[in-house]
């Protein structure tokens, strides 16, 4: 097993904590591209041609750690903008350890509604929740999103812990909410993932909770607002295009993504008694399954909705 000289403070079994259980690292390319010619895996080029002798730079607490998951056989992949050969041109350019098993198109994943961290751990046929996730301050969200339990975050190949973040979801919470943006009741969401109803309506209750929301519509709405849940299973359900649908009902259901039913009847001036048939009418125009399952559609699918602050529970 090779070995790392300490530099920076970081040592070989400091590096070894990051990837104790780790199945497989994900970095974000940008974290790459940020670092200094100083600190790349290799002598810079440039001082060499000025007479500095080789090896003439200590590689960043990026790429130490990126060499010790290679001699410990743990699988990388690579998160980039768009695949192509300029990806292959940039490793070689910044001498970057060759310990990558695969790379995907962050782009191409969030147009999908995919989250790229997620879909770079099934790439690697590795569960995301037991790998190591390095990203930028630019992609934190994501990696956040991701459900990985452990990310760094990379500064010019510094490495520093990430701060948890307690609004993000565990894979089951991810795939509950998932489920039932679908329309699912909570029976079809316990047959679709193999846990019981009770245990599914606890998740969401859960997940409600500590997002501040009083109700599963406004709390399903704003994980999709927020990115936090992967629709590209969403979309596929969906029809390429929002049907028909009046201008007043389609007002109510998207409303409805951040208020709850009593101030959407204000808001529209629909009398209290009668915003229940409203919605149940613009539901089935939609065919959608539930109230949960057709404000889905109508963010997918229409118009974005503007912040969702003012439906948070007070």
């Amino acid at each position: 097993m090779s070995t790392l000289r300490p530099a920076d403070g970081i040592s070989a079994r400091d590096l070894d904590r990051h990837l104790i259980n780790r199945s497989g690292v994900l970095v974000d390319a940008s974290a790459l591209a940020q670092l200094p010619a100083t600190r790349l895996s290799g002598a810079d080029p440039r001082l060499l041609a000025m007479g500095a002798p080789a090896p003439a730079t200590k590689p960043a607490p990026l790429l130490r750690l990126l060499m010790r998951a290679g001699s410990l056989t743990i699988p990388c992949a690579l998160v980039v903008q768009r695949l192509g050969c300029q990806v292959t041109d940039m490793l070689i350019a910044q001498r970057v350890p060759n310990v990558w098993s695969a790379s995907v198109s962050a782009v191409e994943h969030r147009e999908l509604g995919t989250n790229p961290y997620r879909a770079a751990a099934l790439a690697l046929g590795q569960p995301v929740e037991t790998c190591l996730v390095i990203a930028t301050g630019q992609t934190m969200h994501e990696a956040r999103a991701s459900s990985a339990r452990r990310v760094l975050l990379s500064h010019s190949g510094a490495l520093k812990v990430a701060a948890k973040n307690s609004n993000g979801l565990s894979r089951h919470e991810h795939d509950v909410a998932v489920q039932l943006a679908l329309g699912h009741s909570y029976d079809g969401v316990a047959e679709q993932l193999g846990c019981s109803a009770g245990n599914a309506s606890n998740t969401m209750s859960q997940v409600m909770r500590r997002r501040g929301f009083g109700d599963r519509t406004r709390a399903i709405a704003d994980l999709i607002l927020s990115k936090l849940l992967d629709t590209a299973e969403l979309r596929a359900a969906l029809p390429e295009e929002l049907p028909e649908l009046a201008p007043s009902d389609r007002q109510v259901l998207t409303l409805l993504a951040t208020h709850d039913v009593h101030t959407v009847a204000r808001m529209t001036g629909i009398n209290q008694n009668n915003i229940g048939g409203v919605i149940t009418r613009a539901t089935n125009a939609i065919g959608a399954k539930t109230r949960t399952h057709a404000v889905a559609m109508v963010l997918l699918l229409g118009r974005p909705v503007s912040g969702t602050a003012s439906g948070r529970a007070r």
